[in-house]
């Protein structure tokens, strides 16, 4: 397993073959060779989250087909790479923030690259709230909307469900940002986290904010029916 430190290294070898000592830790210059065949690309995923605080370990892992020659990842926008499958990072740092992929080898022949992963570095910044508007208890079928707010000039606002793959991003106006969710349903109550960061550095983002429970409660056909009766009876005193 590779391990990755934010000191900069040197790699062995000219051109594009960028071999890397073994001392050195780290990403290489470098680059896939252009060619017309190309391999089905490999997934690329980061563990245990793509969103790792600062200071905590998050490990990088390509996987393609069995009996891959060679595995290449990449941080997009700088040039580096290694020739590893697995990037262990111990401690995660803001220069480490950014897009990466990956690709691999067989024969002569390259894959495509990668979807592309966004590694995230949080708790750069101060953690923002989160409240629910009307409140966090919602009847099946109303409406509620989160607000996030930071006391920081940011642009841009993400919200977490947990267990959900992927936030809710919303660029809306400086220090806060509303998520209306509309005819909300069972599938809607779980803890919800957002984060607050800026257009300027989209991987440095703030530390995320305290939980909030959304609930929501089912009324049923009986509840409804009875309640309706208890509405419409009229009560009379007796003579």
């Amino acid at each position: 397993m590779e391990t990755y430190q934010e000191a900069e290294v040197g790699c062995d070898g000219a051109g594009g073959g960028g071999q890397r000592s073994s001392r050195s830790l780290g990403l290489c210059l470098g680059h896939v060779p252009a060619q017309t065949e190309l391999l089905p690309k490999p997934s690329l995923q980061a563990l245990p989250s793509s969103l790792v605080p600062l200071e905590k370990p998050v490990t990088l892992r390509c996987q393609g087909p069995p009996g891959v020659d060679l595995y290449r990842l990449e941080k997009l926008s700088s040039s580096r790479y290694q020739d590893q499958a697995v990037l262990f990072i111990p401690a995660m740092k803001r220069s480490l923030a950014g897009r990466y992929r990956c690709s691999y080898q067989n024969g002569s022949l390259w894959s495509l690259p990668s979807d592309q992963l966004e590694l995230v570095a949080t708790g750069v910044f101060a953690k923002p709230s989160l409240s629910a508007q009307p409140g966090p208890a919602v009847s099946s079928g109303g409406d509620v909307t989160l607000q996030c707010q930071t006391r920081y000039g940011f642009d841009q606002f993400a919200l977490y469900k947990e267990g959900d793959p992927a936030p809710y991003k919303n660029p809306e106006r400086w220090y806060r940002a509303s998520f209306p969710i509309i005819t909300v349903t069972a599938a809607h109550s779980g803890t919800y986290r957002c984060y607050s960061f800026s257009s300027r550095d989209p991987y440095l983002w703030s530390a995320p904010s305290d939980p909030l429970e959304l609930m929501v409660t089912e009324f049923s056909e009986a509840t409804t029916e009875l309640t309706v009766s208890f509405t419409n009876k009229v009560f009379t005193t007796g003579e």
